[in-house]
């Protein structure tokens, strides 16, 4: 399955708004989406001073909190360090400020978001063909994803949910689960103006950075729980990954469909308190107060059941080791996907072509790229065998055989191939080789 082919997918998404409200391509988006610079304004974003103990112990209590996600409360600490529920309903919303550092999408994108699905209609004529069921964690008994991180007492949420699904969506291209990619979120957050942990950051400028820059591997600018400076290895350059584009969904039908045929989105949602306390099930928001937005990566999704599966960046003591099951129309969840566009170049392999005997005549190949410089996985090589005068042609060896003077190579892997040639008794003119004797 190749990420190029979503291309197919999104186009014809795209051509459908000439019939009905869809959504903005990131060209829109950037214009109608709100200007960064107002974060500062909104104080649900201003910076928050949270010590490193007081961090470990709230999300100790988030990692042990109540196992029935319909009826979380606040925990409380007993003398002997266990966590037990707390019998104050008034406590689920205090002690919560602190945690607030852990959302970084500013409401005005929330709102936006919602506006844009209210006005989106149902797309007319599409077709369908996505399962009813899918988890890219063991699609097809591998795991296609990456794993959950730890975004640390900053509200850098937009980059890891930007980095999770560009991340699986390299292995979906390259048909590699193995390869774990590790995208450096510090420099898509840190090295962008208008990211910060106190004020959080925008999708669409995530991933205008992820088309426009690129973003480095992680062990080029590690990324630390604290605000930092953008320190980039000196080659950064040359060990980005860039996006081809990227594209805004609202209809949750085309959400599943891109999802089937590419790979993991971005998503926002909107978290109230009692969403800190999850620790299983399908969430659905009973009780406690809207403390923000919030950026997660959707990697499936349960008709059956009826609800998303998600990776969150809150360490893997959160949730269910991390994830979490929320269900349709929950909190914004699915009011807006942000869907990258994943480009993925195709393996390059050389063909070696050689002549035996060497003087026995040439190879000419068609198209001479791969023999040069290497040509993509899958390209079809015509390789003709021309002998010289006085020879004539045997056959083909090595990885691809054959009697004929043209043979046909696809290079899905390096390739070594060698024309034989032999003398050609019927074309040598021996009185070349009999010495002249005068009478």
């Amino acid at each position: 399955m190749r990420i190029r082919l979503s291309l197919g997918l999104i186009v014809a998404v795209l051509l459908a708004t000439a019939s009905s409200v869809f959504l903005q391509l990131p060209a829109v988006a950037q214009t109608e989406s709100p200007d960064p610079a107002a974060c500062g304004e909104d104080p649900l974003w201003q910076a928050e001073t949270v010590t490193a103990t007081l961090f470990t112990s709230l999300t100790q209590t988030i990692a042990l909190g109540p196992t029935v996600p319909q009826t979380v409360s606040l925990t409380t600490e007993e003398p002997d360090g266990d966590l037990l529920p707390s019998t104050d309903p008034e406590a689920l919303d205090s002690g919560f400020d602190d945690l607030d550092v852990l959302l970084g999408v500013p409401m005005e994108v929330m709102e936006w978001e919602e506006e844009q699905a209210s006005e989106a209609g149902v797309r007319l004529g599409a077709n369908y063909d996505y399962q009813t069921t899918l988890d890219w964690r063991t699609f097809g008994g591998a795991d296609w994803t990456t794993p959950v991180r730890n975004q640390g007492t900053c509200g850098a949420c937009v980059a890891f949910a930007t980095t999770g699904a560009i991340e699986s969506r390299l292995e979906i291209g390259l048909s590699d689960p193995t390869l774990d990619a590790d995208l450096s979120e510090a420099h898509l957050f840190f090295c962008n103006s208008g990211a910060s942990c106190a004020k959080g950051w925008y999708p669409n400028a995530a991933l205008d950075s992820a088309r426009d820059t690129g973003i480095t591997d992680e062990p080029c600018y590690p990324y630390d729980v604290s605000e930092q400076t953008c320190t980039l290895c000196p080659d950064w350059e040359d060990r980005v990954t860039r996006l081809d584009d990227w594209v805004g969904l609202t209809n949750q039908a085309d959400m599943k469909q891109t999802l089937a045929d590419d790979g993991p989105f971005e998503a926002t949602m909107l978290v109230y308190s009692d969403f800190f306390l999850y620790s299983g099930g399908v969430y659905r928001h009973t009780s406690g107060d809207l403390r923000g937005g919030h950026a997660v990566t959707v990697v499936g999704y349960d008709d059956e059941e009826g609800y998303w599966i998600a990776k969150n960046s809150w360490g893997r003591g959160w949730g269910e080791n991390g994830w979490f099951r929320i269900a349709y129309g929950e909190c914004q969840i699915d009011n807006y996907a942000y869907v990258p566009i994943v480009d993925v170049p195709l393996p390059s392999y050389h063909l070696y072509p050689s002549v035996s005997p060497t003087s026995g005549g040439t190879i000419v190949s068609e198209p001479l790229a791969c023999v040069v410089d290497g040509c993509e996985s899958g390209t079809q090589v015509v390789l003709t065998a021309v002998p010289v005068e006085g020879y004539e042609f045997v056959g083909w060896d090595g990885d691809v055989v054959g009697d004929s003077e043209s043979i046909s190579v696809v290079v899905d892997s390096d390739k070594i191939v060698t024309a034989r040639f032999a003398p050609d008794p019927g074309g040598l003119d021996l009185r070349t080789f009999v010495p002249f004797v005068a009478g």
